[in-house]
C-alpha cells in the first residue's frame, strides 16, 4: 500500500479508525478464527508482491486461503469489533499505529522469532512496533524519496544532467532552490505542488508530528523551517501546483512544464501514465539527504490457531527474493536489505536511460531515519498541507497560513 501524500490531504482517517477500534480495546483478544477453513490471508489488491501469492506451492502441507480484499481495513475494523470471522494474517497500511490501542489483538512477532534489529530497514521495523514494544507489523514495502528530473530540460537550463552531478548540486535545499531558479528561467518547474518537498524535509530530520512519547512537535523549528521554505517555493512561482494522480499533473509532464519533482519511488510509474518519453528521465538523491516513509505491513491476529505456521507464511511471502520480484513487476520497493543487491533492484532501466534507479532508492531507504508515526498524524498533516494550499492559491501569506494551521491543530487536538 502506498502513502500517497497529495495536497490537499484529507485529515485524520487513521484517527477515526483508532476511535472505532478503541471500542474493543478493553475486551478480550477475540475468539473468532478461520481454523476450519485453513490459514487465511487478507490482502489489499496490489499490496503484496505477485510472486508471494505462490505461497501455497511453498507449503503444500498447509491449506492457505488468499483473499484479495478491497477496503480491507474497513472490513478488518468491523471484524475486530465483532470478534468473529477474523483472518489469520492481514495486510495493514502505514496507519498501523492506529491499532496500538488494541495491540493484544495482534501477535507480538518477536514471540515467533522476528528480530527487529536485522534483515529489514530499521525504520520499517520501528513503525510496526507499538509504544509498549510489541512488534505487530512485518515489513512489506517502503517509500524512499528521490529527485526525478528530465535530463534534456536540465541541459537546456544549463544544469548538469548526470545523476551524480545533479545529486551534488542539489545536495541541500539551498542547492535545490538554485536548480529551481534556473529551471524557471528556462521555462519549466522542478516542483509540482510542493507537498512532497515539505514532508521530505521532515522525514530527513526524523521529524514527525509527535514524539515517540506523544509530545506534539508539529510546531517545532524543524517543521516551521520546512513550512516556510516550501511556502517560498510556492509564492515564488517555482511549482506547477499540480497534484500527483490528477490530470493537471499529467498535463504538466506532457507539456514539458514539469521537468523535475521530489517524490517517493512509487510516483515514478506516473510518468509513463502521463505519456513521458522513454529515456529522458533520471533520478538523483533527494535534496537534504535520505528520507522515507510509508508502505504496508503483514500482521498476525492473536485469535489465529495457526500462529507458527502463519509466521512461516509471512516470512516466505516477504522474503528478499519475493520483495525484489515485487519491485520489478509490481512497483513495490523492498524493505528487505538483501533485496537491494538483487538483479531486479540493481538492473539498468530503459525508461530512465539505462540508469539503475533502484540503487538510488535503496541507498535512501537504508539511510533514512525513523519517524514516529501516531494515530493523530493526519490532523497535523492535514492542517499544514491545507496551509500550504492557501499560500499556493494566494489566499494567505506564509505567516497567516502557519498561524491558522497551528490554531486549527490545537483546537482539534483538544477534542
Amino acid at each position: 500500500m502506498k502513502d500517497r501524500r497529495i495536497l490537499p490531504r484529507v485529515a485524520a482517517p487513521a484517527v477515526a479508525t483508532a476511535m472505532a477500534l478503541g471500542l474493543t480495546a478493553c475486551g478480550g483478544d477475540g475468539t473468532g478464527s478461520s481454523a476450519s477453513s485453513g490459514l487465511t490471508v487478507w490482502y489489499g489488491p496490489g499490496s503484496v508482491p505477485k510472486a508471494s501469492l505462490a505461497v501455497q506451492k511453498q507449503f503444500p502441507g498447509l491449506k492457505i486461503k488468499l483473499i484479495p480484499t478491497p477496503n480491507l481495513e474497513t472490513k478488518l475494523k468491523t471484524t475486530l469489533q465483532t470478534g468473529s470471522g477474523l483472518p489469520d494474517v492481514v495486510v495493514i497500511g502505514n496507519d498501523i499505529s492506529s491499532y496500538s490501542s488494541i495491540e493484544k489483538k495482534f501477535v507480538d512477532l518477536k514471540s515467533l522469532g522476528a528480530d527487529p534489529t536485522k534483515d529489514y530497514v530499521t525504520w520499517k521495523w520501528a513503525n510496526g512496533t507499538t509504544p509498549s514494544g510489541r512488534v505487530i507489523g512485518f515489513p512489506i514495502d517502503t517509500g524512499p524519496q528521490g529527485l526525478f528530473y528530465r535530463q534534456d530540460l536540465f541541459a537546456k537550463a544549463g544544469l548538469p544532467t548526470d545523476p551524480d552531478a545533479v545529486s551534488k548540486l542539489a545536495a541541500t535545499w539551498k542547492g535545490f532552490t538554485t536548480v529551481a531558479e534556473k529551471a524557471k528561467k528556462a521555462g519549466f518547474k522542478v516542483c509540482d505542488n510542493a507537498n512532497q518537498v515539505f514532508f521530505t524535509q521532515l522525514e530527513q530530520k526524523g521529524q514527525g508530528s509527535f514524539t515517540a512519547s506523544g509530545e506534539y512537535v508539529g510546531d517545532s523549528a524543524v517543521t516551521r523551517t520546512a513550512f516556510y521554505y516550501t511556502a517560498k517555493l510556492l509564492s515564488s512561482g517555482m511549482c506547477t501546483k499540480a497534484s500527483p494522480y490528477e490530470t493537471d499533473w499529467n498535463s504538466s509532464v506532457a507539456q514539458n512544464a514539469l521537468g523535475a519533482f521530489v517524490g517517493p519511488v512509487y510516483e515514478g510509474p506516473l510518468l509513463k501514465t502521463a505519456g513521458a518519453k522513454e529515456g529522458v528521465w533520471r533520478v538523483a538523491f533527494p535534496p537534504g539527504g535520505a528520507g522515507s516513509k510509508g508502505g504496508s505491513y503483514m500482521a498476525i491476529l492473536s485469535s489465529s490457531k495457526h500462529q507458527k505456521d502463519a509466521y512461516k507464511v509471512v516470512k516466505w511471502m516477504m522474503s528478499p527474493a519475493n520483495q525484489a520480484a515485487g519491485f520489478e513487476t509490481d512497483g513495490l520497493f523492498p524493505s528487505a536489505l538483501a533485496a537491494y543487491k538483487s538483479p531486479e533492484v540493481t538492473a539498468a532501466q530503459p525508461f530512465y536511460g539505462g540508469q539503475a534507479t533502484g540503487a538510488v532508492f535503496a541507498k535512501v531507504a537504508e539511510e533514512s531515519p525513523t519517524i514516529p508515526v501516531t494515530p493523530q498524524d493526519g490532523i497535523v498533516e492535514g492542517a499544514l498541507t491545507g496551509g500550504l494550499q492557501s499560500v499556493a492559491q494566494g489566499k494567505a501569506s506564509v505567516d497567516e497560513a502557519w498561524k491558522t494551521a497551528q490554531a486549527q491543530i490545537k483546537k482539534q487536538l483538544k477534542r
